[in-house]
């Protein structure tokens, strides 16, 4: 049960980020970003999962402080810990990329600068957001003035 939640966020998310990532500047892409649609799929897996195995979770919070980076470990070991992990990695990068995808639309940087910054912003975030600082002159301007 737990792979098969597992991968719901993620196909969940797949036809908005292909959207962005194919028609970053249609019409069709503008109004499927609108509202918060993209994000029911990984909230309503962390949710089930949260409910199903809230062991791990409970442990997290009301444990020992000095505790939580064993407790946290231990839980992202399990099975109902990596899909938490996952749900909330996805909707966080799904998040992250629509804004960075908006404000690329926004500065009007270019198809495949948008391309970029959408492709790396849900397959690793890190250079996703690394490429919307380097390739919008506003964020250069911004870094720049301080």
């Amino acid at each position: 049960m737990y792979t098969v939640l597992f991968f719901i966020p993620t196909i969940w998310v797949g036809p908005f980020w292909l959207l962005m990532l194919s028609e970053p500047t249609s019409e069709r892409t503008n109004n499927w970003m609108q509202g918060n649609s993209l994000f029911i799929g990984p909230l309503a897996v962390w949710l089930i999962t949260a409910i199903l195995a809230p062991s791990g979770l409970m442990e997290l919070v009301t444990g020992n402080p000095m505790d939580f980076l064993d407790v946290l470990m231990k839980l992202l070991g399990t099975e109902s810990g990596t899909v938490l992990a996952w749900s909330h990695f996805v909707a966080g990068d799904i998040m992250a990329t629509r804004w960075m995808w908006r404000k690329a639309i926004e500065n009007e940087i270019g198809v495949n600068k948008t391309r970029a910054i959408v492709f790396f912003g849900v397959a690793l975030m890190p250079i996703g957001l690394l490429l919307h600082v380097i390739l919008n002159p506003q964020n250069k301007s911004e870094f720049l003035d301080g």
